[in-house]
């Protein structure tokens, strides 16, 4: 996405404010129809801790998201189910077949549980299962904290509900000229929760879904 914005004209700075703890999860079963990864965190992790994703649906593999397909794909994983346009949760439980049978769900702790409950409205069983977390940094990195306080970014793009909680926790809301742009409509909840004002939303959850919102926030 960093490099869809830089051709896009924009200078981008990548910082880290958050990082990617493993969960202690239990042998994954190897029954479901389907199994559904809803980040490239969650495919990541699984392909470290030496799993084939393709062996954990008997049906196929499911994704959210186009950067969790590309990661599922570059693994060499046919990904049979992903929505387009809006990839959200929601908008795979609205393509998904109906039940019965089980659905393996690897995601984080902190995961929302929208899909998991339309799934079970469908006649799912759905076992889910944590296998990691998002932390916030003790600390932003040096030299960020007066950046940000003097208004250094024309917008910062929250990708999820965990880099906003970390932007809130390590930053605080940023001056009227900095935009904050949201990765989707969860994201931009999450954001909106936490007191920040979100000025755009990607209108698809990828990298062109990204760049135009950054462009109609800056108007």
């Amino acid at each position: 996405m960093a490099d869809a914005l830089r051709a896009a004209g924009a200078d981008v700075d990548c910082v880290p404010l958050t990082e990617t703890v493993i969960e202690r999860f239990p042998r994954l079963p190897r029954d479901a129809n389907w199994v559904i990864f809803t980040s490239p965190t969650a495919v990541q992790v699984l392909l470290d801790q030496g799993y084939d994703p393709a062996a954990l649906g008997r049906s196929g593999v499911a994704a959210v998201g186009s950067a969790t397909r590309r990661a599922l794909e570059d693994a060499g994983v046919r990904v049979a189910l992903s929505p387009t346009g809006s990839m959200t949760a929601e908008s795979l439980a609205a393509i998904f077949p109906s039940g019965p049978g089980r659905v393996l769900l690897p995601c984080s702790a902190l995961a929302k549980p929208t899909l998991a409950k339309a799934l079970r409205a469908k006649d799912w069983t759905v076992v889910s299962i944590p296998t990691y977390t998002t932390q916030t940094l003790s600390d932003a990195p040096a030299g960020l904290h007066e950046a940000w306080r003097r208004g250094f970014y024309d917008a910062v793009a929250l990708t999820s509900g965990s880099i906003a909680q970390a932007v809130s926790t390590l930053l605080g809301p940023p001056p009227e000229r900095t935009r904050i742009v949201a990765f989707g409509s969860p994201t931009a909840a999450a954001a909106s929760d936490l007191g920040l004002r979100v000025d755009a939303v990607a209108p698809t959850q990828d990298a062109s879904g990204l760049v135009a919102a950054v462009i109609a926030a800056l108007g």
